[in-house]
């Protein structure tokens, strides 16, 4: 078993996926696993708001936007924490995509978990939530104060 650890965060990463470079500054962690085919991605990001009013946010969107099929939306226990779970489905005309991501928020940093993949699976529950299980955080990564942010350098 290979861990993944950026100082702040600490989680399993599964057998046969490959790390890809990160497009954006809150991706910690971008896995592809081309034989399935799956991508997981695990970011970071300072917030000022909760769980729920994330929900209500991606919910709003979701609802502007024709292309994106909700299947599930839902707060979650995962460990001794509450998660949200958004389930949606998208497809380009040809293919079909279907994707799992969970949220967490604890002291102003947002975890998110974003498993892709073209199909629908519900053997791959157990899969999702053993990563999402082994996420260990020591510290959180930012610092968030009068409306800014800053890497946690303690």
């Amino acid at each position: 078993m290979t861990m993944f650890t950026n100082g702040f965060s600490t989680l399993q990463m599964p057998k046969d996926f490959e790390p890809v470079k990160a497009k954006d500054e809150f991706t910690e962690l971008y896995l592809v696993n081309t034989k399935i085919p799956m991508s997981i991605k695990f970011s970071t990001t300072p917030t000022l708001v909760g769980l729920p009013e994330i929900r209500a946010d991606i919910e709003k969107n979701l609802e502007n936007n024709d292309r994106i099929n909700l299947i599930a939306s839902d707060f979650l226990p995962i460990n001794d924490d509450i998660y949200y779970m958004i389930v949606s489905s998208f497809s380009d005309g040809e293919n079909g995509v279907r994707r799992n991501e969970f949220l967490y928020v604890e002291d102003n940093n947002l975890y998110l978990f974003e498993f892709t993949y073209p199909y629908a699976d519900r053997e791959l529950d157990d899969f999702y939530l053993n990563i999402i299980r082994s996420l260990k955080i020591s510290v959180p990564k930012y610092i968030v104060e009068n409306g800014e942010y800053r890497i946690n350098h303690e």
